[in-house]
């Protein structure tokens, strides 16, 4: 099932390295949980109030992704890794997300977002799934792409691991975005006690700097070559 709300198309996207398929969280969101649960440094720089079961968040997916034209999900699948039987079976290959969020028409941008498995972070699939959406977010119509201006990544400012790869597949950082948002999950977070003195509200949500990095239209034909060279390298 595909991501009927989303703004444009939410087409499959893949190479010989992974699969980025459409998430159906009747398909998808039991294997997104496991994951999580099975990894909770995965949320250490991410608010993601996933819940404590599969249909908590579900529920979350149907009201912040299911009904936003604004975001979509994709779920990473390697196909590097061959199964026991000796045949690629994408359902036991799973890997991650990414997703699209704050995506606008008229402004013709859009915000990647990244949750790779830490058993595949610093591989050939982060590079190639990262890839895949630039080149469909920012390649022209007539190549298959949206043609978008800007696609932007945003991340928590600590997080230098995100920082590092923003910069490796392209992007240019802007700057840091000082307490722009409230930051109620993840352990990495600002305190706020001044803050609540500062304009007496109780309970003050903590909060996070975040730094900036985008790729935009006019910069795409030089780095394209370099994004693709870079997905095509063996590891």
């Amino acid at each position: 099932m595909s991501q009927r709300a989303f703004h444009y198309e939410q087409k499959r996207l893949e190479n010989d390295f992974v699969a980025l398929e459409p998430f159906d969280p009747a398909i998808h969101a039991t294997r997104f949980v496991k994951d999580i649960k099975a990894n909770p440094s995965l949320l250490t720089y991410v608010s993601l109030p996933i819940g404590d079961t599969t249909e908590d968040f579900i529920e979350f997916y149907g009201r912040h992704f299911g009904s936003s034209p604004e975001a979509c999900i994709y779920v990473v699948f390697d196909k590097i890794v061959i199964s026991k039987k000796g045949e690629s079976d994408l359902k036991d290959n799973y890997a991650g997300t990414l997703a699209l969020t704050s995506t606008s028409p008229v402004n013709a941008c859009t915000e990647i977002g990244v949750m790779i498995s830490p058993a595949f972070q610093r591989t050939h699939v982060a590079t190639n799934a990262i890839g895949l959406l630039l080149l469909y977010t920012l390649d022209p119509l007539p190549a298959g792409g949206l043609g978008l201006r800007r696609v932007e990544w945003k991340t928590h400012a600590e997080n230098a691991a995100s920082r590092r790869a923003a910069l490796r597949m392209g992007f240019e950082f802007e700057g840091v975005a000082r307490w722009n948002r409230v930051f109620p999950g993840g352990e990495v977070v600002l305190p706020v006690e001044a803050l609540e003195e500062r304009n007496g509200t109780k309970g003050e949500l903590p909060g996070r700097h975040t730094a900036i990095y985008s790729i935009v239209w006019d910069e795409w034909d030089e780095k394209r070559p370099k994004i693709v060279a870079l997905m095509n390298l063996k590891r």
